[in-house]
C-alpha cells in the first residue's frame, strides 16, 4: 500500500491544496488480506493527519477501511490529538469502503453536534437496514450542520432504510440529499412526497433517479413539490424503471413531459423566490442594524419601540424621525424594504439586528492596532457596553480557514478568490437558516 496527498481524479482542482488528504490502496494487498489492508490503510491516514496543520478534506473512497477500520479512524478524529483536523473538517468522501453497522454508528458519533463538517459521502457501502442505528444516525445528523449527504449506489439499502431515515429528518441545514440507485420503489412514494412538502425539508437539491418510483410515484413527488415546496430548485427523478401499470411508451411519454413541464415550473418558481428573499433579508438587516441597535433589545417576537432618548441607547444623539411615526406606519416602511418577506420573517430579522450579542467580537490584534484595548476592557464594564449573558450567536462553528492556505491572491484580486468567496456564502447560508429567511413562506 502507497499513500498519496492527493488522487488523480482530483489533482486538478487541489493540486497545491496542502490540507486535502487522498489513500489509495494497493489492491493486491486487500486480495490477501482485507483486515491487513483495513490496518495499514487507517495507520497511513492517521500519520498524514498528525502531520497536517490543517486538514479540510479526506477523500477516502476504496480504502478497504471497513467497519474496523472505520471505527478506528473516528476514534482517533474524536480524541485530542486530532483537534486540529476536527475543528477544520468540512468534506468527508467514504465512498466503497464496506461499512456496515458499526462504521454508521461510529460516523453517527462524529456527526452528533459537528458545526464544522459540511460534505459528507457514504456512497457504495453496505451501511445497514436496522432502524435504531438508521435513527442513531439521523438524530445525529439533526444536530449537525451538514449541507450535503450522499448514498447513491447502494441498492442494499431500499424502502427500509428510506422509511427509518426520512421521517426522522428535521435539519434545516441540509441542502442536498442524493439517494439515487439505491432500489427505492413506489412504496415509499408517499414518505418523500410528506417530506418534501413538510416544513422539515430546507433541501435545494433532492436526487432520486435510477429507483423503481414508477411515473405514477414520480408524478406525486412533483405535485407535492408544487403544492407545498418552496425551497428545491433541483430535482432529479430520471430513470424510474416503468412498470405495466405506467401505461404504452406513448402514453408514458406525454405524462413523463407534462410532469417535467410542472416540476420545471415549480423549481424556476423556487429559485426566483430564493434570490428575493436572500437579498431582500441582507438589505433589510443593513437597515435595521442603522435603526434598531440597542444593548437592550426587546425580546423575540415583539416590535422593539423606543424612545428618542432611550438611557441604553449607544448614540448620543436624537433618534431618527422614523421613531415618531405610529408603530403601524413604521411596520409598513420595513416591509416597504422587504415586500416578498412575511411579517414573522421580518420581525426574526428585526429582533436579531438589535441584539448586540450578535454583533462580531472585535479582535484584539485590531484593539492594540488602534489602541482601544484599555477602553474596551473599560466599555465591557459600562451598562451601555455589557453583553447579554447569554451565548454570544456562533454562525460559524469554530472553523476558518487559517490564510496561509484559504488564499493566496494578491490583496487586488483577493475578492475573486473562490475560497473566501465559500467561505462568506456558507456565512450567509447559515445567517439566513438561523433567522428563517432561507425559503418563502406563503401568507396564511
Amino acid at each position: 500500500m502507497h499513500f498519496w496527498p492527493l488522487s488523480s481524479k482530483w489533482r486538478h482542482t487541489y493540486e497545491q491544496d496542502p490540507a486535502t488528504i487522498c489513500s489509495v490502496v494497493n489492491s493486491t494487498l486487500t486480495n490477501i488480506s482485507a483486515r491487513l489492508g483495513s490496518s495499514l490503510t487507517v495507520n497511513t491516514i492517521i500519520s498524514a493527519i498528525r502531520r497536517r496543520e490543517v486538514v479540510h478534506r479526506l477523500y477516502l473512497g476504496d480504502s478497504c477501511l471497513g467497519d474496523s477500520g472505520c471505527v478506528r479512524l473516528f476514534e482517533f478524529l474524536s480524541s485530542p490529538s486530532a483537534l486540529h483536523c476536527r475543528n477544520s473538517l468540512t468534506e468527508l468522501f467514504l465512498t466503497k469502503n464496506d461499512i456496515g453497522a458499526r462504521g454508521l454508528l461510529a460516523v453517527a458519533a462524529f456527526l452528533r453536534n459537528n458545526s464544522i463538517l459540511r460534505e459528507l459521502c457514504l456512497s457504495g457501502n453496505p451501511l445497514t437496514t436496522d432502524p435504531e442505528v438508521i435513527a442513531e444516525f439521523a438524530n445525529a445528523l439533526n444536530s449537525s450542520r451538514l449541507c450535503t449527504f450522499q448514498i447513491l449506489h447502494t441498492t442494499s439499502l431500499g424502502d427500509p432504510f428510506v422509511r427509518a431515515f426520512v421521517p426522522i429528518l428535521s435539519t434545516p441545514y441540509l441542502r442536498q440529499l442524493d439517494m439515487s440507485a439505491i432500489n427505492m420503489t413506489r412504496a415509499v412514494v408517499p414518505i418523500l412526497a410528506d417530506y418534501v412538502k413538510s416544513p422539515r425539508c430546507r433541501l435545494e437539491r433532492l436526487q432520486c433517479n435510477a429507483n423503481s418510483l414508477t411515473l405514477a410515484g414520480a408524478r406525486t413527488v412533483v405535485n407535492a413539490i408544487k403544492e407545498g415546496n418552496y425551497t428545491l430548485w433541483r430535482v432529479n427523478l430520471d430513470d424510474l424503471h416503468m412498470d405495466e401499470h405506467d401505461g404504452g411508451a406513448e402514453m408514458r411519454t406525454i405524462i413523463w413531459q407534462e410532469g417535467l413541464r410542472v416540476l420545471s415550473a415549480a423549481v424556476q418558481r423556487n429559485l426566483e423566490h430564493k434570490v428575493r428573499i436572500r437579498d431582500q433579508s441582507l438589505v433589510l438587516l443593513r437597515c435595521c442594524r442603522a435603526l434598531f441597535l440597542r444593548s437592550g433589545g426587546s425580546g423575540a417576537g415583539a416590535f422593539p419601540l423606543v424612545s428618542g432618548y432611550d438611557r441604553n441607547s449607544r448614540s448620543l444623539h436624537p433618534l431618527s424621525p422614523f421613531f415618531h411615526l405610529p408603530v403601524e406606519l413604521q411596520l409598513e416602511v420595513i416591509s416597504c424594504l422587504a415586500p416578498s418577506l412575511s411579517h414573522q420573517q421580518r420581525m426574526r430579522i428585526v429582533c436579531f439586528a438589535i441584539d448586540i450579542a450578535t454583533l462580531p467580537e472585535l479582535g484584539y490584534k485590531l484593539d492594540a492596532a488602534l489602541g482601544r484595548g484599555r477602553n474596551r476592557e473599560n466599555f465591557s464594564r459600562t451598562r451601555r457596553g455589557k453583553r447579554p449573558t447569554s451565548q454570544p450567536l456562533d454562525l460559524e462553528g469554530t472553523w476558518r480557514p487559517p490564510t496561509w492556505w484559504e488564499c493566496r491572491c494578491p490583496i487586488e484580486v483577493r475578492a475573486n478568490c473562490s475560497c473566501l468567496r465559500r467561505w462568506r456564502q456558507e456565512m450567509r447560508d447559515m445567517w439566513l437558516t438561523l433567522v428563517g429567511c432561507d425559503a418563502y413562506e406563503p401568507a396564511h
